[in-house]
């Protein structure tokens, strides 16, 4: 999955309030397009809070992934008789461990 650039947030962020203002002016309301216009001059500040919201939701995304991950690898450890098996699924579950850890830290850090 790629990542929109900056820019391309905030072109089509723009796009859209443009053609909401479009649309405005096709209902008359001068007043929702003044709105409109007004927010316009505040683009970056709201395509900034759009990017962080998207990244905290795809961190949030991995984040559960992972825990997925590691209950299917502790419903195998509960089953497994096996002694090397289980000392790879542990390792296994300290990689995944870790990196919830860096992820919980990416979280934490989009304000």
């Amino acid at each position: 999955m790629r990542i929109p650039s900056i820019q391309e947030w905030s072109r089509k962020w723009v796009d859209d309030h443009l053609d909401l203002y479009n649309y405005a002016g096709s209902l008359g309301d001068t007043e929702w397009q003044e709105a409109i216009k007004e927010s316009l001059k505040f683009r970056d500040n709201y395509v900034q809070q759009e990017i962080r919201a998207k990244m905290k939701q795809d961190l949030w995304k991995m984040y559960d992934s992972i825990n997925l991950k590691m209950l299917e690898l502790f419903e195998q450890l509960r089953q497994s008789k096996d002694s090397t098996q289980i000392e790879t699924i542990r390792e296994q579950v300290w990689v995944l461990k870790s990196q919830r850890i860096e992820i919980s830290k990416k979280i934490l850090a989009v304000k």
